[in-house]
């Protein structure tokens, strides 16, 4: 009768240990459902890194815009006036 209780109480404690488990998982976000941030690209860290991988030559040359300076030039030619 002991080894009965014993072996139920292993049975019982592995259940919750693997709901536990189940749970710790399955509750997770998936990666799809995560909103990651728009990447900040600077102009010091792009140069350091282009000779390392394969890419636009513009990109390695510095032939390029960061957000900022896009944001600018944008401006600058939305508030040219028109002939």
């Amino acid at each position: 009768m002991e080894k009965g209780r014993e072996f139920l109480k292993g049975r019982v404690c592995l259940a919750m240990e693997l709901k536990s488990i189940k749970e710790k998982f399955l509750n997770k976000e998936d990666i799809w459902d995560i909103d990651f941030k728009e990447p900040k690209f600077d102009r010091d860290l792009t140069s350091k890194f282009s000779s390392k991988h394969r890419g636009s030559v513009r990109l390695s040359m510095g032939l390029f815009y960061t957000d900022e300076e896009w944001a600018q030039k944008r401006k600058e030619v939305l508030n040219r006036p028109l002939p």
